[in-house]
């Protein structure tokens, strides 16, 4: 794994990518930076130790809504488990949509979830979009003629029509996925991003779900890139040095 210039990442699993990114902010002034990149060749794989090192870290984070088990962030983009009963994306849609406003009766999903934006996208006109449902659709379809098109495949998140609190939920922004050599790729666009608090969880989510993606189309997975427009080193520094320094005596940093 390397960190290519100041601010792009080049990984080849999520862990690694949350390594590089955390290892990047704690040296750079103000542990914040804007316009951070992470390319991640192999999104559906970690690494045990560096997940390890990352759960424990969640205690340590100033992210403004409390810290989230990292598997309660994932679940915010991905519910991993029902997916693994719903192998079709339509009864996935609807057995989430069916759950939803249970969910949203959680203080901290108040005004969604991720994965709700994504099968249940909020239009201006009242309305909501399946866009899970919708993109495999296009993605099939376009796989069954001789020259698929490689990019026609956007999921919203952000809708100007309904977030009207510009610095509150939700971060991520924007999901591009794209064909190219009969492999799924997928790009994640955030405008904030907290790399203790929640980016380990989002990257995991985020592979899953690029992953469950390209298993309904039959396609292999790959890169995941990450564009987050602001990061911010969220823990606190001593724990957060500690806990590079292990990773580092064991050979996952360069």
């Amino acid at each position: 794994m390397t960190i290519v210039g100041d601010r792009l990442i080049e990984a080849g699993s999520i862990s690694e990518a949350w390594l590089n990114a955390i290892t990047l902010l704690h040296g750079t002034s103000g542990r914040k930076a804007v316009h951070v990149v992470a390319r991640i060749h192999d999104p559906t794989t970690e690494i045990p130790e560096i997940r390890a090192e990352a759960d424990q870290l969640i205690g340590h984070s100033k992210a403004r809504s409390g810290p989230w088990p990292i598997d309660a962030t994932r679940n915010t983009i991905f519910p991993a488990a029902w997916a693994r009963r719903n192998p079709e994306p339509e009864d996935l849609a609807q057995y989430y949509r069916d759950r939803y406003p249970q969910l949203r009766q959680v203080r901290e999903n108040k005004r969604g979830t991720y994965f709700g934006r994504i099968v249940a996208y909020p239009r201006a006109d009242d309305t909501t979009g399946d866009q899970l449902t919708d993109t495999v659709r296009k993605l099939r379809q376009e796989l069954e003629t001789p020259c698929p098109k490689s990019s026609r495949y956007e999921i919203n998140i952000y809708s100007e029509a309904k977030d009207t609190p510009t610095m509150s939920f939700p971060c991520l922004a924007h999901v591009s996925v794209h064909l190219h050599d009969c492999q799924l790729h997928m790009q994640a666009v955030y405008r904030n991003e907290y790399l203790i608090g929640r980016a380990y969880g989002n990257f995991l989510g985020l592979g899953e779900l690029q992953e469950y993606i390209a298993t309904a189309t039959g396609l292999e997975v790959g890169e995941l890139l990450m564009t987050i427009n602001h990061a911010e080193l969220d823990g606190n520094p001593g724990p957060v040095k500690a806990a590079i320094d292990r990773l580092a005596k064991r050979g996952f940093t360069s």
